[in-house]
């Protein structure tokens, strides 16, 4: 097991925050003279710098108040549930129901295929790089799956306030429908991802615990005294499971007594008790299976997806709960508005604050390196490639806030969906948590991926 080292991370996290704090006075004069010069793109880097900043100290202001003591891990975990629960669908119903039409659905198809697409490549390459060179099974998933929903919507709220969305206007849209489009279509790549993820991480990161168990029953094996050395000098006897014999072979325990506090006879008749009393046909035994199947996919996100795709084709539906004038807007839908709103920033703050509840340890310098070469240079540059070499070539739709957001997909660190299946399948989260500080530390980087991003952008479109 790694060894951990929670004080060191907590002194990094420290010299951070001090160093936005003291540079945050001069950060606006330079921006400035950033926005005042004749290159677009790095006007469109200070823009975008200014965003990735304040989605860092939203992030920052999490971490600091759990180090605080002021959350903790129980609280975290019970609201960031409450967040994937309610406050996500709720958003997914509001936001995704209005812009899923038939029209609009024949016309977006390209966000959630590349979403999907780029994932798998990210996993291939994370496979290739494991294979390479041999690093832990969890980097296949930091390198396959970006945080697809609290980032980049915080993200693209940030670049709204500060004017760079503005230039993906198209046929005179306001800023306020830009970001509402802009967070619809990655709700929509973020239920995609969502439930490919929720199926292929699990089995993934379950490798590096047999793995770890494996070792350390090897040990064990290695330490344990060898027949000769026990205390009575006689050989254990080998009872073959098949075969039971009449007697006990502990004198002190009979037949029908207490054994870890439950009757022997209790136990042998539960599995009498399980069994069925008929034998159903096969062809309902295999419909059971693919309907059990299917509910193991679902998921409250894509639950809520389902039902805005239900509410944004039914026309009668959608005038009834998307038509401002309808009586239902100003009561249901403004209320499911209101909590959806709550989990953009605070699902962004609970990040910080699980980064700095999970102890923390150094996650390798092979395998946190490959992943953050992934995430933050690999993957930014394909999506770069890919809308520079097909946009504007009538394969898809032609617009400016769409081909921006399939550079911004598949860029940026990885989920903290890495932490909490680590945690349900037992595996060391202390390099993983290691590694998604530095990740989240790093998310100013984004700046850059946005600036290049609305660069090919602009010259796709002329």
């Amino acid at each position: 097991m790694a060894k951990q080292r929670p004080p060191r991370v907590a002194h990094d996290i420290t010299c951070s925050i001090a160093a936005l704090l003291i540079a945050a006075p001069c950060y606006r004069h330079v921006q400035l003279c950033f926005c005042e010069s004749e290159s677009p793109l790095v006007a469109s880097l200070a823009g975008a710098s200014e965003g990735a900043i304040s989605v860092l100290l939203t992030l920052l202001a999490g971490y600091v108040s759990a180090r605080a003591g002021l959350l903790d891990h129980r609280t975290v975990r019970l609201v960031s549930g409450l967040c994937s629960r309610l406050f996500l669908p709720c958003l997914i119903v509001v936001q995704m129901g209005p812009e899923l039409t038939a029209r609009e659905l024949s016309a977006m198809w390209i966000v959630p295929a590349w979403g999907l697409a780029s994932t798998l490549l990210a996993h291939a390459i994370g496979w290739a790089g494991r294979a390479l060179l041999h690093t832990p099974y969890w980097v296949v998933v930091a390198a396959g799956r970006p945080n697809a929903t609290a980032l980049p919507l915080l993200l693209v709220q940030s670049l709204a306030q500060t004017g760079v969305l503005d230039r993906l206007a198209s046929d005179g849209a306001s800023a306020e429908r830009i970001q509402s489009r802009a967070k619809s279509l990655l709700l929509l790549n973020a239920v995609v991802q969502q439930t490919f993820t929720f199926q292929l991480a699990p089995a993934i990161l379950r490798r590096d615990a047999n793995g770890a168990d494996d070792e350390e029953t090897w040990r064990e094996e290695l330490a344990a005294p060898s027949s000769g050395q026990h205390k009575t000098k006689i050989n254990p006897i080998i009872q073959d499971a098949e075969r039971v014999g009449l007697l006990q072979d502990h004198a002190r325990r009979s037949y029908g007594t207490e054994d870890d506090g439950q009757p022997r006879a209790r136990q042998a008749l539960e599995s009498v008790a399980d069994e069925s009393d008929m034998d159903l046909p096969y062809s309902l035994e295999v419909a059971g299976r693919v309907v059990k199947k299917a509910f193991s996919w679902m998921s409250p996100p894509l639950i809520a997806a389902l039902i805005a795709l239900l509410f944004g084709l039914i026309t009668p539906l959608h005038n009834i709960a998307y038509d401002q004038q309808s009586a239902f807007y100003s009561s249901i839908t403004q209320a499911a508005k209101n909590l959806g709103e709550l989990f953009v920033t605070l699902q962004m703050f609970l990040v910080g604050a699980e980064l700095a509840i999970v102890p923390s340890a150094h996650p390798g310098v092979v395998s946190g390196g490959f992943s953050l070469l992934v995430r933050f240079v690999i993957m930014p540059g394909f999506a770069l490639l890919f809308v520079w070499a097909t946009a504007g070539q009538g394969w898809y739709i032609n617009d400016k806030l769409v081909w921006f957001l399939l550079v911004l997909i598949p860029s940026g660190p990885s989920a903290m969906l890495l932490a909490n299946v680590a945690e349900t399948v037992g595996v060391d989260q202390g390099p993983i948590a290691g590694y998604l500080i530095i990740s989240y530390l790093l998310c100013p980087l984004m700046a850059a991926v946005c600036a290049f991003g609305l660069h090919v952008v602009e010259n796709a479109s002329n």
